[in-house]
């Protein structure tokens, strides 16, 4: 309020319009205020003196309603009435005439007062029409500028975009390119930079008017590294004074404008101008060089499309020319025929399988060369295949030759789709006929071989039990003898009984004596008889857990009495805590037996003969040990060999210590023999503790 007041005040009007109402207040009361009187002046036109003085007071109140406007004037007009009223009321002598004049000044004051309001606003509307005129016509000027300036860099677009999509070549777009934005923008250089993302650089990809000094810029260094980064334009009026640009464009340049150039919304480089004297770089011009890296950014990805599809092609072509190579070269015979069963495309494999030359088999149809059976064959193939389902393949098929003979195949077919419908058939066979001769052959050799292989497996088992039944009558004499004795004891215990039950002479304590040692004797008997009858008995390999000291103990009790009759004292050395094994117990007594036999028989004079075993490194060692004869050295590497003997009497046909050997190969282990002649042998057994495979056979 107080800075409006101060505007009216320091307004020069407002002192005018002040000084025409002091003016009037004077005329208006000249003996109240100056105390004179003096005539009107405008008497000669029939007028009072005060009339003429109110009438005046119109002159101030059209000023102030030019001025200022109907509220000033309506105010003023107030203050005029105001002023008018005391006379007319307390000193004029004619109050009608005055009243009446005073309401006739106020009529054609309001009047003049909506007048000029009505003037003044119509000044103000044609002043506004003509403002806003005049602003259309700025408008319209700027407007026909933006258009000529947009028509300008259409113009320069259009060619720069003509010049770029002359080659799809992207050196050559970049060389274009740069020699445009030169020309169209009047530089004195112009540089194109390429985002290389694996090292995260700028390459100087097309330059005019620069130097080669920075081929390769990292993102973020410089100022085109900057706007790189940044994607935002960078303008440069003075190239000398920002330590961001390198020295040698300071002495080449004085200003410069660079901006990114984009492609698909992503920064694939830079785009930059320079001039040699100091230069503004309108925001058109920036605008438009932005416009041209776009331009540039489509042509550079159609380029690389080119490249790509030229790749592409290039590709393909060599991968045809591979795959005609592949289909012509390939051992395997292929051919392609349509859904009618004609051929339409074959190899040199094909013609070397049927005898038909590649043009025979050029648009001949499948059927000549397969019989009735194949084409059925054929035809449940080719339903599978349309429907989608699993054939199994490769499937065998038979193939009539130009010679009428017939070839076994393995074929393998496909169906060939195009746009989405089959078209027909792809067939990649080989020729199996020879293989098929060769497998019935082998067929029936296996047969044969198999037939051998369980005739010398009896043959094995019958010399298994041929030579246990060797050892059982080396056992027969010294068993019998054995038997003889406890049974020659029962017999005089018998008779005794019988002779003292007679004479009525034998207490009843003294009998059953008699009878229990007579028990203990046939006990005995029946212990050995029963031994011997295990040994002896045929049984079919059964492998199960079996511990090593068992059947050692088992084998010594039949060899007993035969080292007894030798004065053989015998010697155990077992391992008491001895782990099972898988193996058949049977065969292993059968070995060990034998061992303890040729042991004995080696100690005609007497000896030591001492069974150990042990456990060590996963395996199980059983040792028998003599301190007879010995073995010669010439004589050790024939031990195992069948039919091989040096007994100097006929005890045996040579056949334990090879079947022995058999045996143990048959458990996984292996036999040792260390032997010094004169002064005794040691033949050591090796069996695996873990049995797996035996433990599955068995």
């Amino acid at each position: 309020m107080l800075r409006r007041t101060l505007k009216i005040v320091v307004n020069p009007h407002f002192w005018v319009v002040l000084a025409l109402l002091a003016i009037g207040v004077v005329l208006h009361y000249p003996q109240q205020i100056l105390g004179t009187s003096s005539p009107s002046v405008f008497s000669f036109l029939g007028l009072t003196r005060h009339a003429v003085e109110r009438i005046l007071l119109l002159v101030p109140i059209s000023y102030v309603s030019f001025v200022f406007g109907l509220r000033a004037a309506l105010i003023f007009l107030a203050l005029a009435v105001a002023i008018m009223l005391p006379r007319v009321f307390l000193i004029s002598q004619y109050f009608p005439d005055a009243m009446l004049e005073t309401v006739g000044i106020t009529i054609v004051s309001v009047l003049i007062i909506l007048w000029s309001n009505n003037y003044r606003k119509e000044r103000e509307r044609r002043q506004r029409m003509l403002s806003e005129l005049t602003t259309a016509h700025r408008q319209l000027q700027e407007h026909t500028a933006a258009i000529e300036e947009s028509e300008r860099r259409l113009a320069t677009l259009n060619k720069i975009s003509d010049t770029i999509s002359q080659s799809l070549e992207l050196g050559q777009i970049l060389n274009s390119a740069i020699s445009s934005i030169a020309d169209a923008l009047g530089v004195d250089a112009a540089w194109i930079h390429l985002l290389d993302r694996e090292n995260n650089e700028l390459v100087l990809a097309a330059h005019r008017g620069v130097c080669e000094e920075f081929p390769r810029i990292k993102v973020g260094y410089g100022l085109s590294g900057m706007v790189a980064e940044t994607g935002q334009p960078l303008f440069v009026e003075d190239l000398a004074k920002d330590p961001r640009a390198p020295q040698t464009a300071q002495q080449q340049m004085c200003s410069a404008l660079i901006v990114p150039l984009i492609s698909k919304g992503r920064v694939e480089g830079t785009i930059g101008v320079g001039s040699s004297r100091r230069r503004l770089f309108p925001q058109g011009e920036a605008e438009l060089l932005i416009a041209i890296g776009h331009e540039i950014g489509v042509a550079m990805d159609n380029a690389r499309l080119y490249q790509r599809q030229q790749e592409v092609a290039e590709e393909l072509r060599i991968s045809e020319q591979r795959y005609r190579e592949i289909f012509e070269n390939a051992h395997d015979a292929i051919w392609v025929h349509d859904l009618d069963g004609n051929i339409t495309t074959a190899n040199r494999a094909t013609e070397a399988l049927g005898g038909y030359s590649i043009k025979e088999l050029s648009g001949m149809n499948v059927r000549v060369f397969l019989t009735e059976e194949s084409l059925n064959l054929a035809g449940r193939i080719k339903r599978k295949l349309f429907l989608g389902e699993t054939v199994e393949q490769p499937y065998e098929q038979r193939l009539v030759r130009r010679d009428g003979g017939v070839a076994i195949l393995q074929l393998t077919t496909s169906l060939i789709m195009e746009n989405g419908k089959p078209i027909g058939f792809q067939h990649i066979a080989r020729d199996v006929t020879r293989e098929k001769e060769m497998q019935e052959k082998l067929t029936a050799a296996y047969r044969e071989l198999s037939e051998s292989h369980r005739k010398l497996k009896e043959s094995q088992e019958q010399l298994i039990q041929a030579e246990k039944l060797t050892s059982l009558g080396q056992l027969a004499a010294s068993i019998a003898h054995e038997v003889n004795n406890p049974l020659s004891g029962v017999l005089v215990y018998t008779q005794l009984l019988a002779k003292k039950l007679r004479d009525g002479s034998i207490a009843k304590e003294a009998a059953q004596e008699y009878l229990s040692k007579m028990e203990v004797e046939l006990i005995r008997s029946t212990k050995l008889i029963r031994n011997l009858l295990d040994f002896a008995r045929q049984s079919p390999p059964a492998f199960r857990q079996v511990n090593l000291n068992d059947v050692v103990n088992r084998a010594m009790e039949l060899a007993a009495h035969s080292a007894e009759l030798q004065h053989v004292r015998i010697v155990k050395e077992l391992a008491p805590s001895l782990p099972d094994l898988m193996a058949d117990f049977d065969q292993l007594q059968q070995v060990f037996t034998n061992l303890i036999l040729n042991a004995i028989q080696a100690m005609p004079e007497g000896g030591v003969l001492t069974l150990r075993t042990s456990l060590g490194n996963g395996e199980i060692k059983v040792e028998v040990q003599d301190t007879g004869c010995g073995i010669s050295p010439e004589n050790m590497s024939k031990l195992f060999t069948p039919f091989f003997t040096t007994k100097r009497e006929v005890k045996g046909v040579g056949l334990g210590l090879a079947i022995s050997y058999g045996i143990i190969q048959r458990h996984h282990g292996r036999i040792e023999v260390q032997s010094q002649e004169g002064k005794g042998t040691t033949f050591t057994i090796y069996l695996p503790r873990h049995l797996k495979e035996l433990e599955e056979k068995g």
